[in-house]
């Protein structure tokens, strides 16, 4: 480490001000940073990518597990940038493989959770140090300006759900209007994963492009602490001075030294002949009286200066510390958990304040069992959910909609028979209009909020969404897929001929007549 070459201007900051640094860091070699990551982290991607279908829950919880494996090249890179030793690419992706195995399991598991991991990691990575050294070195970093460590951990979770919204937002407003996608249909249909493959795919995006930032502002948080612990910018600055001086200025001023040092007494010197004592306690006593001690020390007096010194304030501090202990054990108790005990009450493990990381994990499991049970259950809570208070006053139904009569009492007793009778007499569109007002009254007194003015696109689309919720039963969950693919087929059928004046397939205008009963008819928790 040579401070001479090093590329930031070295001075105290302030923990926020180093996240400053940080920032300006991460923006200033971000391209080379951005393609260290992505390198590195592909491999665990394309892994995640085959995980089934079902499961890219887990994939996604894959790729965020191994983060910590991901920052290390980052962080060789940036220390050896700082010194100005750009490494190339090739160089540190040769080194990965050394740095992934550094406390490889330790890293992976319950120091995983650590909030300040971003600060701590070049104690491992640059110091090298395990154990209690680490955990002693840690102690003094954290003393100061850590706290922005952790709060760099919660921001940079925030900031990356935030992108990968972003990222989706993005990726929406570029798709052409031509393009006709329906994304009510992508992001809720239950026999479609797209929606889960595009979550993937942003969130891994998301963790790419905040990478560097979080890297780079905790390394610059670690710079600040050596540096006002070991004083780099005196130590710049006094080789600053040594430097600037004229090689000639310092001979001068040894020359001066060393005339002054061989200049003559004018005087001699000479020793102070021995004393002669007549008997040992003479020469003891004149001992005494230079030294200026007492000549006779009383024990008892001695020792009661000494209790009205340890009493004092600078003497008689006391601090209680709390410690892991084993209690008193039975014979028959179990020796993992003795074991277990033991390894807990080690001075590295301690010191890291086991309540507050054993509170820590209970907390994210908790909330991680949370949200799998909400994702996992999530359309039957919706179907459940009950609104407490006074309903809402009841909106009054259209009466038409696309310019059709959608009461009831404008339908014929059997749509079946009668759209079979247009159908053979020649009326494709009369035929269609009497399915589709059919199908939308139906839904309209199902409870589908349907309101005048919705597009036949917006009326699908609210009947995928609300329908669901309407099941009660397994079976009512089957009748309400009959219909959503029934009237899927419909509304496209229905768009092609009075949009584009497309005559539908006479197979296919059969097959919607025949089955218009047997889809609709059915109440929605009625018993067979």
């Amino acid at each position: 480490m040579n401070l001479d070459q090093i590329t930031i201007e070295i001075r105290p900051r302030s923990a926020w001000e180093a996240v400053d640094l940080g920032v300006l860091m991460a923006r200033r070699w971000w391209s080379p940073m951005m393609k260290i990551w992505f390198i590195v982290s592909l491999p665990f991607f394309l892994l995640s990518l085959l995980f089934p279908q079902e499961k890219l829950v887990w994939a996604a919880v894959f790729i965020w597990w191994f983060k910590p494996l991901y920052e290390r090249p980052l962080l060789y890179f940036l220390s050896h940038a700082v010194f100005n030793e750009m490494p190339d690419l090739r160089s540190t992706l040769k080194n990965c493989i050394s740095l992934f195995f550094k406390q490889f399991f330790l890293s992976l598991t319950w120091r995983r959770f650590s909030f300040s991991r971003s600060m701590d990691l070049p104690v491992l990575q640059l110091e090298g140090l395990t154990g209690g050294r680490r955990q002693e070195r840690l102690m003094v970093l954290h003393r100061e300006d850590s706290a922005p460590s952790g709060w760099l951990h919660i921001l940079g979770f925030l900031l990356e759900i935030f992108v990968a919204m972003g990222v989706m937002s993005v990726a929406w407003v570029l798709v052409p209007n031509e393009i006709n996608i329906d994304w009510a249909n992508v992001f809720w249909d239950r026999n479609s994963n797209l929606a889960d493959y595009l979550l993937h795919l942003t969130a891994y995006v998301a963790m790419w492009l905040m990478a560097p930032f979080y890297v780079a502002c905790g390394f610059s948080l670690y710079l600040n602490r050596r540096i006002k612990l070991e004083a780099w910018d005196l130590d710049i600055a006094f080789r600053r001075i040594v430097s600037k001086r004229q090689l000639s200025q310092l001979l001068s001023i040894f020359f001066v030294v060393f005339c002054f040092g061989c200049v003559d007494s004018q005087s001699p010197v000479y020793a102070q002949d021995e004393p002669v004592y007549q008997t040992a306690a003479e020469e003891s006593a004149v001992d005494s009286e230079i030294l200026g001690e007492p000549t006779h020390l009383h024990r008892e007096s001695s020792k009661k200066s000494i209790e009205d010194l340890m009493q004092q304030d600078e003497f008689s501090h006391k601090e209680t510390v709390k410690r892991l202990r084993l209690k008193d054990q039975d014979e028959d108790e179990s020796t993992f958990i003795r074991w277990l005990i033991e390894w807990l009450d080690r001075s590295d493990v301690e010191s890291l304040g086991l309540g507050s990381m054993f509170e820590l994990l209970l907390w994210v499991a908790f909330f991680v069992l949370v949200i799998i049970f909400v994702y996992r259950y999530r359309h039957w809570l919706s179907a459940q959910f009950v609104r407490v208070g006074s309903a809402p006053p009841a909106k009054e139904k259209p009466v038409t909609l696309f310019g059709m009569d959608v009461r009831r009492e404008s339908l014929p007793d059997d749509v079946n028979a009668a759209a079979k009778a247009l159908l053979q007499a020649g009326d494709h569109r009369a035929a269609l209009a009497l399915l589709y007002r059919a199908s939308l009254a139906h839904l309209i007194y199902s409870g589908i909020e349907i309101e005048d003015g919705f597009t036949e696109l917006e009326c699908l689309k609210i009947m995928k969404f609300d329908l669901p919720k309407l099941a009660r039963t397994k079976e009512d969950a089957e009748y309400a897929e009959s219909r959503i693919e029934y009237f899927s087929l419909l509304t496209s059928v229905w768009r092609r001929l009075a949009y584009g004046h497309l005559l539908p397939d006479e197979r296919e205008l059969l097959q919607l007549c025949s089955s218009w009963n047997q889809c609709w008819l059915k109440e929605m928790g009625a018993k067979a």
